[in-house]
C-alpha cells in the first residue's frame, strides 16, 4: 500500500470515529448495555468519576455494564495488552513509560489535570524534622533523606512523583531513600507501626495516614513546577485500534465519565451518596475529604493537549521512568481526541 492510500485509509478511520462521537449515545441507548472490563491500580477517590457513573447508573445509560477488576500500579499495562480489561484508567506517566517499553496503548480522554499525591510521614520524625509547616516544597523534600518511604509500586505513580521532586530538589533517590513497596491499607499500617517512615500516595489512604498519627508533609498541587500543570493525571486508555471497532462503546465510556464529573462540579451531596456506596467501609469524614481533594481539578470537558504530553514526557524523563532518550511514539499514536472535542 502506498503512502497516499495509508493517509487515507487513517482519514476515513477518523471520519468513521467522528461519526461514531456524534451519533453513538442514539445507538447504545438503543441497544442492551454490553458487558467491559475496566482495570484500575487500586481502589481511590482518583476514580471518583467512574465509582460515581457506576453507582448512578451512567455507565448504562450510554450502553456499557461495567466490570472492574484491580491490578496493583503499572501491571494494568499488561492487564490491558493481554485483554484481560477493555479500558483502563492511570496516571499519563505510566502510560508514556510503557509506550518507551514498546508497550503502546492509546489515551481517549483525561478526568484530573493536577497531581494530587500526597506525602504523608510519621508525627514523630515531623516533630524532629522540626521544619515550619510554610516552609518550601523542596525543603522539605530535602528534610526526608535517609528515611523509609512506602509507595504502593517501584516506577508506580506515588513513586515516580517522589523521584520526580527528589531529582528537582538536587537529591539522588536511588540512595537518598530506602524505597519499600506496599498496598495501601498497609502502608497506612506500617507507618502507624513505625516500620516506615513517611509514605506517598493518594486519598483516601493519604488521609488516613494523617488520622492514625502522620502528617500531611506535601501535597502535588502545592508543588510549583512547569511540568505538573497541566498534566495527564488519569487518563482512559485503550489498546491501539480498540475504538476503531468499539467507536460506540468508547464513546459511551466518556460520555459516562463526563456525566459523573458535571454531578461532581454540580451536585457535591449527590456525589458523595453515589461515592458512600462504593466506599461503604470508609469512614465518612475521609470520604469528604478526599472528595474535596479531587474534584476542584476533574476535568468536565476531559480533554488530552498538546502541552500534557510534553509535560508527562518531561515528567517521566527527569524522574528516570523513561531514559532520557527513549524514543516515544507520535502524538497522534498516543493521544486519541476524537472523543473529547
Amino acid at each position: 500500500m502506498n503512502k497516499g492510500m495509508q493517509y487515507a485509509g487513517r482519514a476515513l478511520s477518523l471520519a468513521m470515529i467522528a461519526l461514531g462521537v456524534l451519533h453513538g449515545s442514539s445507538r447504545a441507548l438503543a441497544q442492551s448495555p454490553v458487558p467491559t472490563t475496566i482495570a484500575l491500580p487500586a481502589q481511590s477517590l482518583l476514580f471518583a468519576p467512574l465509582y460515581i457513573a457506576q453507582e448512578r447508573g451512567f455507565f448504562r445509560k450510554h450502553g456499557i455494564e461495567p466490570k472492574v477488576i484491580y491490578v496493583a500500579g503499572p501491571g494494568v499495562i499488561n492487564a490491558m495488552l493481554g485483554k484481560s480489561a477493555d479500558f483502563s484508567l492511570i496516571s499519563g506517566g505510566i502510560q508514556i513509560a510503557a509506550a518507551a517499553r514498546n508497550q503502546k496503548l492509546v489515551a481517549i480522554a483525561n478526568t484530573q489535570d493536577r497531581f494530587t499525591t500526597d506525602i504523608v510521614i510519621r508525627d514523630a520524625v515531623a516533630k524532629k524534622l522540626e521544619m515550619a509547616p510554610n516552609a518550601d516544597a523542596m525543603a522539605k523534600i530535602r528534610a526526608l533523606k535517609g528515611l523509609t518511604i512506602g509507595v504502593d509500586a517501584i516506577n508506580g505513580l506515588p513513586h515516580s512523583f517522589l523521584r520526580f521532586v527528589a531529582i528537582k530538589a538536587g537529591m539522588n533517590p536511588e540512595t537518598d531513600f530506602t524505597i519499600t513497596a506496599l498496598q495501601p491499607p498497609a502502608m497506612v499500617a506500617a507507618l502507624k507501626a513505625g516500620t516506615i517512615d513517611a509514605m506517598v500516595f493518594s486519598p483516601p489512604f493519604s488521609l488516613l495516614a494523617v488520622k492514625e498519627g502522620g502528617v500531611r508533609w506535601l501535597s502535588g498541587p502545592e508543588v510549583s513546577l512547569p511540568e505538573l500543570k497541566p498534566f495527564p493525571y488519569n487518563v482512559v486508555l485503550v489498546r491501539p485500534g480498540y475504538c476503531d471497532a468499539e467507536t460506540v462503546r468508547c464513546q459511551g465510556f466518556v460520555a459516562a465519565l463526563k456525566d459523573a464529573i458535571a454531578l461532581m462540579k454540580t451536585d457535591r451531596s449527590a456525589s458523595l451518596e453515589a461515592l458512600g456506596k462504593s466506599f461503604d467501609k470508609m469512614e465518612p469524614d475521609i470520604l469528604k475529604a478526599s472528595y474535596e481533594v479531587f474534584a476542584p481539578f476533574a476535568q468536565p470537558d476531559m480533554k488530552l493537549t498538546s502541552a500534557m504530553l510534553d509535560n508527562v514526557i518531561a515528567f517521566d524523563r527527569v524522574s528516570g521512568i523513561i531514559p532520557p532518550d527513549a524514543k516515544l511514539p507520535l502524538e497522534a499514536e498516543l493521544y486519541l481526541t476524537a472523543f473529547t472535542p
